[in-house]
């Protein structure tokens, strides 16, 4: 089983299955597995809804970008939280840290699978429902995509998928 040695970084929506996927992506190709969520929630010693409230909305997701941006990581795969695509400088840190997969999930599966987004720490303004911030974010997330991976069968199906995309573009690079 080919892959690239360097971090899988996933980027996508909140519920797109990021924790869940990196969790069985990590366990199958025997690498650590680093959610930058919990790692916002370690720094900060508070849920993240918690630390959504206390900071607002703009110095939240500053917040977010810099936990990204302190990652000096190797041979993991990295979750991370949905609005880091907003941080132009820490998707840039991504990049040199690995390869981004975006895990694609239609909005109507995330709208399903999202039943607590007031509770869930979500970088979203007033007012702002969530297909608004779904559609303001899908286009960031194929941008910074090198691999986008439809998120909506089993964790095995997808883990699968994952690691062949992967494979497959390193070949080409090579």
């Amino acid at each position: 089983m080919t892959c690239t040695s360097k971090n899988i970084i996933l980027i996508g929506m909140a519920a797109a299955g990021k924790s869940t996927i990196g969790r069985a992506l990590a366990t199958r190709l025997q690498r650590s597995f680093v959610d930058t969520d919990q790692l916002m929630e370690a720094w900060w010693g508070a849920p993240l809804q918690q630390i959504r409230d206390k900071l607002g909305l703009g110095t939240f997701m500053q917040a977010e970008a810099e936990q990204v941006l302190r990652i000096q990581l190797n041979h993991c795969i990295i979750a991370t939280g949905g609005s880091v695509v907003y941080s132009e400088l820490a998707m840039q840190h991504c990049l040199t840290l690995g390869q981004i997969v975006y895990l694609y999930t239609p909005f109507e599966i995330i709208a399903h699978r999202l039943t607590n987004p007031e509770s869930r720490g979500l970088a979203m303004r007033p007012g702002q429902s969530l297909q608004d911030l779904y559609a303001e974010r899908a286009p960031l997330y194929a941008r910074y995509a090198q691999v986008t991976v439809n998120a909506q069968g089993s964790p095995h199906q997808i883990c699968s998928e994952i690691i062949k995309k992967i494979s497959d573009q390193n070949l080409e690079n090579k």
